[in-house]
C-alpha cells in the first residue's frame, strides 16, 4: 500500500510541476496578445479583432484544461482523513459561488448533511464541481433550483450497491431543474473530457465529473447520475461515515 501511495504522490508532484511550467508560456502569450492589441488595435480590421478574441479564448481553454488535470491528479493523492462536516463544506462552496448564484437568481435548498471521515480538500472539490454543474447547466430563462439532501443508506440499498452491511453509509443527493441529459449517457458523463454540449453553449474542461468520480472512489464511495432531458438531473453520492 505504501508503494502505491508513494507512486500516486510522485504522479501528483509531476503533474503539478508540469502544470506550473505550462502556465508560464500561457501567461507570456496572454501578455503579448494584450500588448499587440493595445498598441495596434485601432489598426485592426473586424476580422483581425475576431482572431485576437479567438486566441484569448484558446488560451483560457488551455489554462482550464491544465487546472483540471492538476485537480484530477490531486484527487488521486494520498492524504490523511479528518472529520468533514458537509454542512460547512457546502456552505463554503456556496459562499465562493455567490456572484454566479445571484446572477442566475438561483435558489439553493440545503437540508441537514452528515459529518464524514475524509479528505477535506477533496470533499470541497467534489461539492464545488457538483454545485457548479447544477447551476451552469440551467435552462434558458428558468432560474436554477438546486436541492441537496441526505439520508442513511438502508440494508436493502447496501445489498443493491454491494457495500458492507455493517458499515454506516449516507446517500447524498444533489438535484436540479436544469437541462438534464439523456439517461443513456449516465455513465459516459463521468469519463474525462466528455462533453454533451458544445463549448460555445457551456464552458468547462470536461473534467469536473471525472474528478468527482475519482474523489468518490478515493473515499470508497459511489456516485451515479439520473437525468431527464429539459427537466433536470440528480447526482447521488453513497459515502461511508468512517473508514
Amino acid at each position: 500500500m505504501d508503494e502505491v501511495k508513494t507512486y500516486k504522490d510522485q504522479v501528483t508532484d509531476f503533474v503539478e510541476s508540469a502544470a506550473h511550467d505550462l502556465h508560464a508560456p500561457l501567461r507570456k502569450l496572454s501578455v503579448l496578445v494584450e500588448r499587440v492589441f493595445v498598441k495596434h488595435g485601432e489598426q485592426f480590421s473586424a476580422e483581425a479583432k475576431e482572431y485576437v478574441k479567438r486566441i484569448n479564448t484558446c488560451v483560457e481553454e488551455m489554462r482550464s484544461l491544465i487546472d483540471g488535470l492538476t485537480e484530477l491528479a490531486r484527487a488521486d493523492a494520498h492524504t490523511p482523513f479528518v472529520d468533514c462536516d458537509l454542512n460547512v463544506i457546502v456552505q463554503q462552496m456556496l459562499d465562493a459561488m455567490n456572484e454566479e448564484i445571484e446572477q442566475k437568481h438561483a435558489k439553493i435548498e440545503v437540508k441537514p448533511l452528515p459529518v464524514l471521515k475524509g479528505n477535506y480538500v477533496q470533499y470541497q472539490q467534489l461539492f464545488k464541481n457538483l454545485l457548479e454543474n447544477a447551476i451552469k447547466f440551467s435552462r434558458k430563462d428558468v432560474s436554477p433550483e438546486v436541492c441537496i439532501s441526505s439520508e442513511p443508506v438502508d440494508r436493502n440499498e447496501k445489498f443493491f450497491f454491494n457495500i458492507p452491511l455493517n458499515g454506516k453509509y449516507h446517500k447524498i443527493e444533489i438535484g436540479d431543474n436544469g437541462i438534464g441529459f439523456n439517461q443513456v449517457n449516465a455513465e459516459k458523463i463521468f469519463e474525462p473530457f466528455v462533453r454533451l454540449h458544445s463549448k460555445s453553449e457551456y464552458e468547462g474542461s470536461g473534467l469536473g465529473l471525472s474528478i468527482s468520480k475519482k474523489i468518490a472512489d478515493n473515499h470508497h464511495g459511489i456516485i451515479y447520475a439520473e437525468g431527464d432531458e429539459d427537466k433536470g438531473s440528480r447526482f447521488t453520492l453513497i459515502l461511508p461515515e468512517t473508514h
